[in-house]
């Protein structure tokens, strides 16, 4: 049993029927609070920089819910990833306010060299007026799924 909400679970269901799509996990964080000063922090490290520094920071009533998935090394999953490429900066290129970005740790660290083993990729999506509740993320979450799966059908995108 998923401990997600039924939007997010399917969304998850849905990305990880795509072939070579090995893992899938999210969050939400509140942007409002977030300020120019809190990004170079690492409790920051896993948001999206350039569009908060380009902002100064999160917006008043505005949401992050983000994805995080992780590709096997396979032709699978860089054909997986490819056409979540082009999903993603389609729904951008139509007003959606989301994006799709690698994230990676550092090559060495004090307990030994990851270089290889920690690229997985972040789908952020930003929604705003986001109040008493997060209804309008779920809605906004609903919607992408169901262009998703169209998307999937429509292309024939392998899935398992």
């Amino acid at each position: 049993m998923t401990h997600y909400p039924i939007d997010i679970a399917n969304f998850h269901d849905t990305i990880l029927q795509l072939q070579g799509i090995s893992a899938i996990e999210s969050g939400v964080e509140n942007l409002e609070p977030i300020n120019a000063e809190m990004l170079p922090l690492s409790a920051c490290a896993h948001l999206p920089h350039a569009a908060l520094w380009r902002t100064g920071g999160g917006l008043e009533n505005e949401v992050l819910i983000q994805f995080e998935f992780a590709i096997d090394h396979t032709s699978e999953g860089l054909q997986s990833l490819e056409f979540l490429a082009w999903f993603i900066r389609d729904c951008a290129r139509g007003g959606t306010k989301i994006q799709l970005r690698p994230f990676a740790l550092p090559p060495e660290t004090p307990y030994g060299r990851q270089l290889g083993t920690t690229l997985k990729f972040h789908i952020d999506l930003f929604v705003d007026g986001i109040e008493d509740t997060l209804e309008p993320a779920f809605v906004a979450i609903r919607q992408l799924n169901q262009s998703l799966k169209l998307a999937v059908e429509m292309y024939k995108i392998p899935v398992k």
